[in-house]
């Protein structure tokens, strides 16, 4: 007798139950080969044949695997995922709490075969902008993955949309601006009456931010070996992390590279070379007083202290750098000295809109 074929049931055995109903039994051929019983039952023998083959249906909508089958819950798969999704561990952070607070309170006793488009886009509006856009880049990688693992068949969450907001006018800084600053941070710096000067550093931090467009994180982890004063380059190779460790996996691929910063950056590590700690602490550039790296909440908490009410963030610089790179070489060579991986991050949240457009006039 032939083999029943892929994704196939055989005979349907029916049998009417002592305390009324119907159940159907058949032998159901799945894409990987196994053969497993499914059942179906009803009120009547044809409605219990119905529920049989639906229940086949939502069978084949993937294979179960060592770890994970079609219907484990949400939460398998992210406990499956989380470990194996290639990001900077900041970023797993930031994922591993959105999935505790949010997503597994609301989604994760949903088995996978059940999980839905519709399903997805209603917890998605019930979130804030910020927590709807890291829930569904998550989701989307998480389910990817178990379809390329076969346990779903589609990904549903790919059709969702995140809920409207106003988007945030990207802003780049002037000269006035950053000089204002500047001063505000060096005047903070040293300014308290007891205990050894504060914000040590934190002058030189920002020098390198202005002439570098780098990430906090990534300035906080340059170590000696990565400044190149004789060439003029820096070179990015990672970044920080919130308990004082250094990652060497910066946050993308393209996030590592070698650049050529404004004067001003390689001035600021030539002070921060000459000073006395520098001996004591290796090869690390801008040390805690224990030689450790510093944190980015750490750095940040100061900065917002030192530049009171000017409303101006560290990553602001970045946007900054990005604009001027675009208005004088193109999105492309501002993508790149960056470090994003494509143009199309770049041109949306970093580049700020010129007040006045360019004249283009001449190619009409």
């Amino acid at each position: 007798r032939p083999r029943t074929p892929l994704g196939t049931h055989g005979v349907i055995t029916t049998k009417e139950r002592p305390s009324g109903g119907y159940v159907s039994y058949t032998l159901l051929r799945l894409l990987n080969g196994t053969r497993v019983q499914v059942q179906g039952s009803g009120k009547s023998k044809s409605a219990s044949i119905r529920q049989l083959e639906a229940n086949c249906t939502e069978r084949l909508g993937g294979t179960d695997t060592e770890t994970l089958s079609t219907t484990s819950p949400l939460s398998a798969l992210l406990d499956q995922w989380l470990p194996r999704h290639d990001v900077s561990e900041s970023s797993k952070r930031i994922y591993q709490q959105c999935i505790k607070l949010h997503v597994k309170p609301a989604l994760g006793n949903v088995g996978l075969n059940e999980l839905t488009t519709p399903q997805v886009q209603a917890f998605l509006e019930t979130q804030t902008p910020g927590t709807a856009q890291t829930a569904r880049a998550l989701l989307g990688s998480a389910v990817s993955m178990a379809v390329r693992w076969g346990v779903m068949s589609t990904n549903p969450v790919r059709d969702t949309r995140l809920p409207k907001k106003a988007r945030k006018e990207v802003r780049a800084l002037t000269d006035n601006e950053m000089d204002a600053y500047r001063q505000r941070i060096v005047e903070w710096c040293g300014g308290n009456a007891m205990g050894p000067a504060r914000g040590d550093g934190l002058v030189e931090i920002v020098d390198v931010l202005r002439g570098t467009g780098m990430r906090i994180g990534e300035v906080l982890a340059l170590r000696w070996s990565d400044v190149d004063f004789e060439g003029g380059t820096i070179t990015v190779t990672g970044t920080v992390d919130n308990k004082g460790g250094r990652s060497s996996k910066p946050k993308t691929l393209s996030s590592r590279r070698t650049i050529v910063p404004a004067p001003r950056a390689l001035e600021a590590l030539r002070r921060q070379w000459d000073k006395p700690l520098r001996e004591y602490c290796g090869e690390v550039v801008f040390p805690t007083r224990s030689g450790n790296y510093r944190t980015v909440s750490n750095v940040e908490t100061r900065l917002r202290q030192a530049r009171g009410e000017l409303d101006i963030a560290p990553h602001d610089f970045r946007k900054t750098v990005a604009t001027r790179i675009e208005e004088q070489f193109g999105s492309l060579a501002a993508s790149r000295y960056i470090g994003h991986s494509s143009t199309a991050v770049t041109e949306q949240a970093y580049l700020a809109r010129p007040e006045v457009v360019p004249d283009y006039s001449s190619a009409f």
